[in-house]
């Protein structure tokens, strides 16, 4: 998932830790389902199961002494 948009891998095989995690679909390369996959995602609200996405800031807040 990235910027609350769920992706899809447009391959036979991916990361099998953000396929489980919800993150991401596995599609693979036919046409047809990937239509399908993106088609069965239209609408449907996302969330990111990973956090808030703002470590990066707090490290450098806490480098900083913040």
């Amino acid at each position: 998932m990235m910027f609350g948009a769920p992706c899809r891998a447009l391959e036979e095989e991916t990361e099998q830790e953000m396929v489980r995690a919800g993150g991401n679909t596995l599609v693979g390369c036919e046409p047809g389902r990937i239509g399908r996959a993106h088609r069965a995602q239209q609408g449907k609200a996302h969330a990111w199961p990973f956090g808030k996405g703002r470590a990066a800031e707090r490290i450098v807040n806490s480098v900083n002494g913040r």
